[in-house]
């Protein structure tokens, strides 16, 4: 039975490395300002405010079926990585919070208390990034998925037969996609996709949040 201390955020971390996680343990143990929470002790025992997790884990949280979509803003991903569109398009859906794993430990703690708050918070450099993505005309869903598609190697016939759609329509949208992401071939453009991160994430979760008490 976890001992709940009160008046003190519950905090679970539950991050897919290591020792990017023990050293985010360290430094709000030493900070003493939240409850550190098990996520092996937080299945439906005791009610997480803020999880502090890996890119991959916090997007598959975001793509649950939940009651409630305001618990979305207890998530903080701790990434190495930035991408702009994936990590824009998971703002969008809710997510709480981003910070970058050469992040300084007072963003750290000014990140989790912002959760905690209920408030959200994006790091400077990601803010910067994100920013920078909004002055570019962004890709329509279906060009997103001919995108998928082309980066997968298909070519217009094949994507036409998947989206059940003229080969003429495939051609305009890939002649679209290209000048949105100022690629030159669909080699090019299928390299830009990956550095933007249009993938789908599979792992399940290790545990779900419970709501906020």
């Amino acid at each position: 039975m976890v001992r709940v201390q009160s008046g003190l955020p519950r905090v679970a971390i539950d991050h897919e490395e290591p020792l990017l996680a023990m050293g985010l343990r360290a430094v709000l143990q030493r900070a003493n300002t939240v409850q550190l929470v098990d996520p092996a002790q937080a299945r439906g025992e005791l009610p997480v405010q803020v999880l502090v997790t890996d890119w991959s884990q916090g997007v598959q949280w975001l793509s649950m079926d939940r009651a409630d979509p305001a618990r979305a803003g207890s998530v903080l991903v701790v990434s190495s990585q930035a991408r702009e569109q994936p990590m824009l398009s998971a703002l969008r859906r809710g997510l709480g919070g981003v910070l970058l794993a050469s992040g300084t430990e007072s963003e750290l703690l000014h990140a989790v208390a912002s959760l905690a708050a209920g408030r959200s918070y994006v790091c400077a450099e990601v803010a910067q990034r994100v920013a920078a993505n909004f002055s570019r005309e962004p890709l329509t869903c279906r060009e997103e998925t001919v995108l998928q598609l082309l980066a997968r190697g298909q070519c217009n016939k094949s994507i036409a037969t998947n989206l059940g759609i003229a080969p003429g329509t495939v051609k305009s949208h890939v002649k679209a996609i290209l000048g949105k992401l100022a690629a030159s071939t669909r080699t090019e453009a299928a390299s830009i996709a990956a550095e933007l991160g249009i993938v789908e994430f599979t792992r399940s979760p290790r545990f779900q949040l419970s709501s906020l008490s």
